[in-house]
């Protein structure tokens, strides 16, 4: 799998969540392809065993449904965009109120100062739209891992 060509950080998240929503279909779903975890940044980001769990998941899901980021209606022209470093979802303090209540139970197993984006396509003036969250940037790379928390309910791992 390729890099994809934005900087690390908040900027080039943004930048490629934006990317996304302008890309046409095709783009959409070779970018989506090259943001799929490898078992190497589960593990680097959950630990050996957890990232062995979640890397399973994605796989399975990967199989299941061919996740494509793109805006789920045509009118979804808009990008909201949100951060937050692992302390920040423990504490829930800065960005962490935009993220789903599972990244409070999944931030512990984060090494510490790793920042993760969540972004949805809305329409104008509107709040609800097409969510993706986990876009972080690992081993030089960035990967979308989509609801990582849930592999915490089977894992054991609480």
């Amino acid at each position: 799998m390729g890099q994809l060509p934005f900087a690390p950080g908040r900027a080039g998240a943004a930048a490629l969540a934006d990317s996304l929503l302008h890309a046409p279909p095709a783009a959409q779903k070779t970018l989506s392809r090259a943001m799929r975890p490898t078992l190497a940044d589960c593990a680097l980001l959950f630990g050996p065993e957890l990232g062995r769990s979640v890397y399973r998941y994605e796989r399975r899901l990967s199989r299941m449904a061919d996740i494509v980021v793109h805006a789920m209606l045509e009118d979804q022209t808009e990008l909201l965009f949100w951060s937050a470093r692992r302390e920040e979802l423990i504490a829930n303090t800065g960005e962490a109120c935009y993220f789903p209540g599972g990244y409070r139970e999944l931030a512990p197993y984060l090494p510490p100062g790793t920042e993760i984006y969540r972004f949805k396509y809305v329409q104008p003036g509107r709040q609800v739209g097409s969510a993706y969250d986990m876009l972080v940037h690992v081993n030089g790379a960035w990967r979308l891992i989509h609801r990582p928390w849930t592999v915490l309910v089977g894992s054991g791992a609480r």
